[in-house]
């Protein structure tokens, strides 16, 4: 009998304008994101950063020639490598840092004489991490649904369009008296929601189907994307998670039109519902709970820095210890010498990588709680499900940056370790002078790479996924409910 009720209600939509308005506005809207994928965004992305890594390869090698100038100057400029599946969920991924820099300022020198000393060094400070990005005055990380990408058409027109397949499938019934005569064979209440939840589900699918078909089509046809297995078991979950979230709006929609005695009222109803929980809330929430956790600016973060740069200084240079001692240039240096310098050189470098990640990560901690916020929206939970299967977005930044504090120390590591090799080093670390002068193999240095496997990405994706299904078992129970109590007539 469900079935018999699903064949009716599917041949019922297919001849409807609703229909064809869905299956021509997702097709188009699909091959539309294909296209603009495939003919500029993903080829100029993956230019730059094909660019971007030979540099910093090449750099890398400059730098291999002496390990005291590796030590000083750090592995250079991490990049973050570009998600092919970024034409699902852009995830303001085009917006964030692309990278992480490992940055080193330019030389410092020092020459003075008096009665008592005389003393002359040249030097460079310690690399450290910096993060290059807008979102110390803007943060670009707060959800934002203007890209044409899935989680636009999926999550906005497609949820759009799955309330306008349902608002009338009860409501606009008991209005022509047709639900009355319907209920008058024995068939229960249950089956019959069953079944016209069924018949909208499928009919919805087909537009949602070939509009994913055509979109993969187009961009596998380019040449310029080679799925691996992975991706394309994440493209399958992602077509599952959005069949789901679609289901919350038909399941939204019948709990909605059992409430009312006319299909007015319920679509009115249910378009302020969609408003408010997919155009609202994402958009408006996040920005709004953002004032509740403050980041510091640009400018305080300058100033924090130059009064903590200011102490070390004022700390060393106390009746001039850091010069009376002697330099690390001279020859040979003092081995008192060149630990005093490296403590202070080391000082500057942890300063700024510490004030720097302790700001980076109120960032993040900003943004996890506007996503907290806005996860009142099934829109928003959809829209961080795919982020996080796709490898973009807040998440993936955030995966990012914590690989490249973790290769700092891998690096750090493997510069003591090849220091330690040199018996004619004193073993001083970080001060030039107090490392070894001898050239390391390009190839033994260890290179930055992350990886994005399917079981990374499910797991970020978990909690959203694992709210997406619940919030769709809550409205198929509250429709059931809503339904068994309403009057038929």
């Amino acid at each position: 009998m469900i079935w018999h009720i699903a064949k009716r209600e599917i041949l019922d939509n297919l001849t409807r304008f609703r229909f064809a308005l869905t299956l021509i506005l997702v097709m188009v809207l699909m091959v539309m994101n294909a296209v603009i994928f495939v003919s500029s965004r993903y080829p100029r992305r993956l230019a730059e950063y094909s660019e971007d890594t030979h540099k910093a390869v090449e750099s890398l090698k400059k730098k291999s020639r002496n390990l005291g100038e590796l030590a000083v100057k750090g592995p250079g400029d991490l990049y973050k490598s570009v998600s092919p599946l970024t034409f699902i969920a852009t995830g303001e991924d085009a917006n964030l840092p692309k990278r992480v820099e490992g940055a080193y300022s330019g030389g410092s020198s020092i020459g003075m004489t008096t009665p008592d000393f005389s003393f002359s060094y040249s030097w460079s400070p310690n690399w450290w991490l910096q993060y290059p990005q807008d979102i110390s005055r803007k943060n670009d990380s707060l959800p934002n649904f203007t890209e044409l990408d899935w989680t636009f058409i999926i999550g906005l027109v497609m949820s759009f369009m799955a309330i306008l397949f349902t608002y009338d499938a009860i409501s606009g019934e008991r209005e022509t008296g047709t639900l009355s005569l319907l209920m008058a064979n024995s068939v229960s209440r249950a089956t019959v929601l069953f079944g016209k939840f069924s018949g909208a589900f499928l009919t919805i699918l087909i537009p949602l189907f070939i509009g994913v078909l055509l979109n993969l089509m187009v961009v596998n046809a380019s040449r310029l994307v080679s799925f691996s297995g992975g991706e394309w078991v994440r493209v399958a979950i992602i077509f599952v998670t959005s069949a789901v979230y679609i289901s919350i709006f038909l399941w939204l929609g019948l709990f909605i039109s059992s409430q009312f005695s006319n299909s007015s009222s319920s679509l009115l109803t249910l378009l302020l519902i969609w408003i408010v929980f997919v155009v609202l809330i994402p958009n408006t929430m996040g920005v709004l709970a953002s004032g509740f956790k403050q980041v510091p600016s640009s400018s305080e973060i300058s100033r924090i820095k130059k009064a903590k740069e200011g102490e070390i200084d004022t700390r060393y240079k106390e009746e001039d210890k850091l010069y009376r001692t002697g330099s690390p240039s001279d020859t040979p240096p003092k081995i008192e010498v060149l630990r005093m310098w490296a403590d202070y050189l080391n000082e500057h470098a942890d300063a700024k990588s510490n004030i720097n990640d302790e700001h980076l990560n109120k960032q993040f901690a900003q943004v996890a709680f506007t996503q907290q916020i806005t996860r009142l929206s099934p829109a928003a939970v959809y829209k961080y499900a795919l982020e996080s299967l796709t490898g973009t977005g807040f998440v993936r930044h955030k995966r990012f940056v914590q690989h490249a504090r973790r290769y700092r120390q891998q690096f750090v590591n493997f510069i003591r370790s090849e220091d330690g090799g040199d018996k004619e080093s004193y073993h001083v670390y970080l001060v030039k002078e107090g490392l070894s002068q001898k050239p390391v193999a390009f190839s033994s240095i260890p290179k930055f790479s992350e990886k994005l496997t399917l079981g990374i990405t499910f797991k970020s994706a978990l909690l959203d996924l694992t709210l997406l299904i619940l919030l769709s078992l809550l409205l198929f129970m509250l429709a059931v409910l809503a339904f068994l109590r309403s009057d038929v007539k």
